[in-house]
Order: C-alpha cells, then structure tokens, then sequence
C-alpha cells in the first residue's frame, strides 16, 4: 500500500464474514451502489473493500446494469490503487457488460484513450474473465494503444490480460507478442508467455 491509506486492521476474511453477516442479518442495503459510494467517502481502506465485497455478492451484481457504470468509472478513478482496480473493472463492470459486447467495445475504448493510467488499466483488464468470449481484437488494441507507456501497473495489465487469454488462446497470444515484441514493454512480453512455451 505503500502508506497511502489508512487502515483498521481487519484482515480479509473477517472483513468478508461481517459483510456477509450484514447482509443475512440486516439484509441488501435498498441501494447497494449508494451504499458503496458511502463507504468509498470513507478514509479507512477497508470500507473500499467492504464495497467490493457488496458489489461483487451476486445478489448486487445481478442487480447492476450498464446504466450504473459511469458511477462504478468514479470509483475506478478515486481512491485508486490496484487492489480495488481489479476487482471493479473485471468483476463488476466486466461482469454487467458481459452479455453487451458493443457495450464493452465503447466502454474499454473510452477508458483507454483516458489519460488516468487506472482507467487504462481498467480497460485492459475489463475482459479478464471472458475467456472464449474474450473480443480479441479489443484486448489487442487496447494493449497496443498503450505499448509506449511506462507506467508500472499498465505494462503489468497487460501481460496479465495476455497470460489470462493464454489460456483459452495461446497460439493467438504467442503470435500477437511475436508480431508486436518491438512495442512490447519486457514486462508485458514475461507476464504474457509465462505459461505458454
């Protein structure tokens, strides 16, 4: 964390049984979202993960929409760091795109082209748990909008994503990092071909 936030010292699956506790005991907050910006205004780096955690239960995620990304986009941009990145761009958002491709082609295209580097990371990574259905073209160009970046965590995405599609297509993968291994950062080319000879 690098100092950069406050914390109260509750370890995760503790945190993760008091908010399921909440949620049988108390039940769903009427608007989870609401509630989850609540505890993101919160300085304690807890609550982020607490709202993570009511975000990603699949009684709220089966409740969000498309309608309700540009509000998850803020939480994406504020208080940022990348344990809470990664769990909203590919579990939530990715997850309630997931069935709109031209949804997550607009979504994915805006975000890279941001200038915020988590948003870029965001969009490579919006489609990590596709798998098959992994719109590859998209991952692709995402990747190579971003070839030139030197920031640690894009470079990172990337040869993540990468790694992560490996396992459906790993000669496609093989042959994207051979084609572009000039603009590839070594970082990016190490996480891609981990696992894949």
């Amino acid at each position: 964390m690098r100092n950069q936030f406050p914390f109260l010292g509750i370890a995760t699956p503790e945190r993760r049984q008091i908010v399921r506790s909440i949620i049988t005991d108390i039940g769903l907050p009427t608007s989870p979202l609401a509630c989850a910006e609540a505890l993101w205004r919160m300085d304690e780096r807890e609550c982020q993960y607490a709202a993570c955690d009511l975000l990603t239960s699949k009684r709220v995620l089966a409740g969000l929409t498309s309608n309700d990304v540009p509000r998850l986009d803020r939480l994406i941009i504020t208080k940022s760091w990348w344990d809470t990145v990664d769990v909203l761009a590919p579990s939530i958002v990715g997850a309630i795109l997931r069935t709109t491709p031209d949804l997550v082609h607009a979504t994915a295209s805006s975000w890279i082209r941001d200038e915020n580097f988590w948003l870029q990371r965001s969009a490579i990574l919006l489609q990590l748990k596709y798998r098959a259905e992994t719109d590859e073209n998209l991952l692709f160009s995402c990747i190579l909008h971003r070839a030139s970046s030197t920031e640690f965590f894009v470079r990172k995405a990337a040869g993540w994503a990468l790694r992560q599609y490996a396992y459906t297509a790993p000669d496609r993968v093989r042959a994207f990092v051979e084609s572009h291994r000039g603009e590839l950062s070594a970082l990016t080319i190490r996480e891609a071909l981990k696992h894949i000879a």
